[in-house]
């Protein structure tokens, strides 16, 4: 699914993930720290069929995936994604570490929330690890609150996270 229009914060663009941005989005998702609570596998474990699936993301029939560029020079800082079920959407994102403590997080995904608003969603869920402190802390401070326990794995990988879902009804 693609955006019909960018959405625009203060600092950030946010238009839909191109082919030109597999490089970075690997990287990004790769990286020890930046993709350490995610489901997305380290550098090292990132096979031919992931980086096929990565490479493939523009335009998918399943979901928005999403890439967040500064306006102040053109360079991306993240990823976020939403995926529409029922009237909920359920969401992703990262921050690159080289812009972690910058608000960008909460700018990217408080834009994405007023998005999903004003394309009539009722709800929004995210799965985040329990060791995720910040993350947590990013959500709680959107107005999200804990929906229920899960538990994930790190693709390729033997990782485990014990996890919640939390949830921001929009209504």
């Amino acid at each position: 699914m693609l955006l019909t229009k960018n959405i625009e914060t203060p600092r950030l663009i946010i238009q839909s993930w191109r082919k030109t941005d597999t490089d970075f989005t690997l990287a990004l998702w790769g990286d020890a720290e930046n993709g350490k609570y995610m489901s997305d596998p380290s550098s090292e474990n990132q096979d031919e069929g992931y980086r096929k699936a990565v490479a493939e993301m523009e335009d998918s029939p399943d979901g928005y995936y999403l890439i967040a560029i500064l306006k102040e020079d053109g360079s991306r800082v993240g990823t976020c994604c939403a995926f529409p079920e029922n009237e909920n959407y359920d969401i992703g994102y990262c921050i690159s570490k080289d812009h972690w403590k910058e608000g960008l997080g909460t700018e990217m995904i408080g834009a994405l929330i007023e998005w999903i608003r004003a394309a009539s969603g009722k709800s929004v869920t995210g799965e985040v690890a329990d060791l995720n402190l910040a993350s947590v802390a990013l959500l709680r401070k959107l107005g999200f609150s804990e929906d229920k326990k899960t538990r994930y794995k790190k693709y390729g990988e033997e990782t485990y996270f014990d996890a919640h879902y939390y949830k921001l009804d929009l209504e």
